[in-house]
């Protein structure tokens, strides 16, 4: 049975493989994070002046109002921006969602020593299916995230506890999300899928929790966080689900097998 622990320890054999056999990863993945962090930033600036000069007109102010235009845009960008940070999570699970799945069974090949002949039919499912996957588990949070706080509201000495709880809750859906293109892989539906993994909350809380630091402070979010987290918990999630107890070697040429002791 896989525990936190054991997923704890995958992490460091996953950071082996990508310094090594699964480096290539690297460049797409870099490329991709930066068209990621481009487009959000673009889009804030972008959504942010089209609505404040919205308002503006329709609050019958005139435009040579220079101060009330830039006033109203900077709240707004700053609103949107708050609401960045809480969204960037499932943006990169959705637009990164095709390189994951392609990592992680490039991965589970490096971990097993059983390769499967690459198909863009199955590619595409799994990039669809971890699409999918991510607006579920973006529901499944959120519910849960209100009923904490919910809970503290009606009971107010558990409103500490709510943040944390909120915080482990988010960590819990990164872990999810990655764990869920193995559980493609092996022919379970999307339900099914979830209740293997709520089965396994240490393992996903093992492989969350890195991403979620990563993705916790502002200016790592949307640079280096969605390619060094997204990358980690990728191949650790198949690392803790298909790796064993024992560690994967690797040698020179690429090739690896479970480590025998």
């Amino acid at each position: 049975m896989r525990t936190f622990v054991h997923t704890w320890k995958a992490h460091r054999e996953a950071w082996r493989l990508l310094q090594g056999p699964l480096k290539i990863w690297m460049l797409p993945s870099a490329l991709m994070t930066l068209g990621v962090a481009a487009l959000g930033w673009w889009g804030i600036s972008s959504l942010a002046k089209h609505v404040s000069m919205w308002l503006v007109s329709q609050g019958g102010w005139a435009f040579e109002s220079t101060w009330l235009l830039v006033g109203v845009e900077w709240s707004i960008w700053l609103a949107l921006f708050v609401v960045k940070l809480k969204v960037t999570k499932y943006v990169v699970l959705i637009v990164m969602g095709p390189l994951f799945a392609a990592l992680s069974e490039a991965a589970e090949a490096q971990i097993t020593g059983h390769a499967t002949p690459f198909s863009w039919s199955r590619w595409w499912r799994d990039s669809v299916r971890g699409m999918r996957s991510a607006c579920i588990l973006l529901v499944v949070e959120w519910t849960l995230v209100g009923c904490c706080f919910v809970a503290g509201l009606w009971m107010p000495f558990l409103s500490p506890l709510m943040v944390p709880v909120a915080w482990l809750v988010g960590a819990w859906a990164y872990g999810a999300s990655v764990m869920d293109y193995v559980w493609e892989r092996e022919g379970k539906g999307a339900l099914q899928a979830l209740a293997e993994t709520t089965s396994r909350p240490g393992v996903a809380l093992g492989v969350g929790i890195p991403f979620a630091l990563w993705m916790a402070v502002p200016v790592l979010a949307w640079t280096v966080g969605p390619m060094l987290g997204g990358l980690s918990a990728t191949v650790t999630s198949v690392q803790a689900l298909k790796g064993g107890d024992g560690e994967t070697r690797t040698n020179l040429s690429g090739d690896s097998q479970p480590a025998t002791f």
